[in-house]
């Protein structure tokens, strides 16, 4: 990493673009005073002892106590260590005082999510809170980037099933590839992470090839239309599911139980579905007759 990065980076953390300088100067020479370190960045004097005091109130400089008035650089791993435990007790602070802010009731409108960063928190945010069924539809390199997501929560035995485009091993989960995976890719200027949770919000995202902009991607946490897309997400792994049994030969008898175990991708208990009955105050109507198709074996 360039001494620029670690400019940027230090940036970020709230350090101003003089601080961040100076700290980079004391790891590499110290203890100095203020005014060697003024000269070494060619900086005013006075402003290079306001930003070194200020340095110091963040616990990032030592301050010699004697005349010389000597600073030196705390180690980097104190520094961001002692960063990272402020950041979790802001964090803990202001999550629950958000927590008391948010607005109750559902929000049926449709988002625009316009970076790559945006479209992987979300997808790691509805992946902790799902709760019932979470299906996917999703290219290699950003099923790779949500992976630690998707096996933590099978660890809470929460359904996952997810239509992929190369071979994958994600043991627990339903996986399906897609049969003409290889095609598909090909064909596609960009690769797409597609994710519905609990039939209660969804989130489409195309990316740009190599993963870092977005060519359009959305998420919307309306019941209706994440039910909607639950129930096209499900019926597509399952009709995917029984292409691939049947290209191998599996029995019809056995076929038959893969169907009955297939239909439980579509989760009618999910929370999406329960969010839509008690909106618009109706009952599930039990079935007249049995959908289940009839296979027939073939006779000459």
């Amino acid at each position: 990493m360039s001494r620029e990065d670690c400019l940027h980076i230090l940036e970020d953390l709230g350090f101003s673009k003089l601080e961040a300088g100076i700290y980079l100067f004391l790891l590499e020479e110290s203890p100095v005073t203020g005014y060697r370190v003024a000269q070494a960045l060619g900086k005013p004097v006075a402003n290079t002892y306001k930003a070194i005091e200020s340095l110091a109130n963040k616990g990032a400089v030592l301050l010699d106590e004697g005349d010389s008035r000597l600073c030196r650089a705390v180690p980097p791993e104190e520094l961001l260590g002692r960063i990272e435990r402020r950041f979790q007790e802001q964090k803990l602070k202001i999550t629950e005082a958000l927590a008391e802010l948010r607005s109750p009731g559902s929000d049926d409108r449709v988002y625009q999510l316009k970076t790559a960063a945006q479209v992987f928190e979300r997808c790691r945010l509805m992946l902790e809170g799902c709760h019932n069924v979470a299906l996917l539809d999703v290219f290699p390199e950003p099923l790779a980037t949500i992976l630690p997501d998707l096996e933590r929560l099978l660890e809470r035995q929460v359904t996952v099933a997810l239509k992929v485009y190369a071979p994958t091993d994600l043991p627990d989960a339903h996986v399906f590839l897609n049969p003409s995976y290889q095609t598909t890719r090909a064909r596609w200027p960009g690769q797409w992470v597609n994710l519905v949770v609990d039939g209660r919000e969804c989130l489409l995202a195309f990316l740009t090839e190599d993963g870092r902009g977005v060519h359009q991607a959305i998420w919307s946490g309306s019941p209706y239309l994440s039910w909607v897309y639950h129930s096209a997400v499900a019926s597509e792994l399952i009709l995917d599911g029984l292409t691939r049994d049947i290209q191998r030969g599996i029995p019809v008898e056995i076929l038959q139980k893969r169907l009955v175990e297939f239909q439980k991708l579509k989760v009618l208990a999910a929370e999406g579905y329960e969010l839509l009955k008690e909106r618009f105050q109706f009952a599930a109507k039990p079935a007249i007759r049995s959908l289940q198709p009839k296979f027939k074996e073939k006779t000459r």
